[in-house]
């Protein structure tokens, strides 16, 4: 048995060489709809929350609300969002999610998890589930930090 450091090497060593190949995969996926990696977490945020504001979006992303406009502006013209005046505070406006936008959403998911698959597809079941444990725990330290 190895030590803990030589673990999280050989961990970390995979993991880059993993998503080195990944990357590029999910990102010309992405592309072929039309839809940029900023673009898809926005739309991941939008499902989630089912609406918010540009403000919002520009906090979580640490940018400023004039390129979260500008962003919006796209998805909307793509007919992927669209704003809404907020009905208690009409100064307010709201971004959401068109039925288009949530069809192109499911098509990208669909399309990401095969490309996952195809990456997980020698795994047993038995370590995918250990898998999914672990990245589960990972996530969970992450949403901590």
């Amino acid at each position: 048995m190895g030590n803990k450091n030589e673990y999280i090497e050989r961990i970390q060593i995979a993991l880059q060489n993993t998503i080195h190949k990944m990357q590029p995969i999910m990102t010309d996926n992405m592309n072929k709809h039309g839809v940029t990696p900023t673009q898809f977490f926005v739309l991941m945020y939008l499902r989630k929350n089912k609406s918010c504001k540009i403000s919002e979006v520009a906090e979580m992303m640490g940018v400023k609300p004039s390129a979260v406009s500008f962003m919006i502006d796209r998805l909307e013209h793509n007919n992927f969002v669209y704003r809404e005046h907020d009905k208690k505070d009409r100064r307010v406006v709201n971004i959401m999610l068109t039925e288009e936008g949530i069809k192109k959403l499911d098509i990208v998911m669909k399309e990401r998890k095969e490309i996952f698959e195809s990456f997980l597809f020698t795994l047993s079941d038995e370590e995918l589930l250990q898998f999914a444990i672990i990245t589960e725990k990972l996530a969970e330290a992450a949403n901590k930090s």
